[in-house]
């Protein structure tokens, strides 16, 4: 996987959840606002996936883990690859 922009996220998001384009973006912009790291932020990161999207806290974990692990292959793949075109 490349490294992926914001719009190519949000489309990501969008192909492995099955939600709205409106809640993907929620979802980017929960995301955003937070630090991603460490157990009270992830908590936090659910809490807020809950609240915001009006669903349950299960499929706000599924949601969470498959963002991270968008992010965290993006991330594998900049570091692989350092001085490689961001386009």
């Amino acid at each position: 996987m490349k490294k992926i922009n914001k719009y190519e996220f949000i489309n990501t998001i969008q192909n492995k959840t099955k939600l709205s384009k409106e809640k993907c973006l929620i979802i980017n912009d929960i995301l955003e606002n937070n630090f991603l790291l460490g157990n009270k932020n992830k908590q936090n990161i659910i809490n807020e996936l809950i609240n915001k999207l009006s669903i349950n806290e299960e499929k706000a974990e599924e949601i969470y883990n498959i963002s991270m692990n968008i992010i965290s292959l993006s991330l594998k793949e900049k570091l692989k690859h350092p001085f490689k075109s961001q386009d």
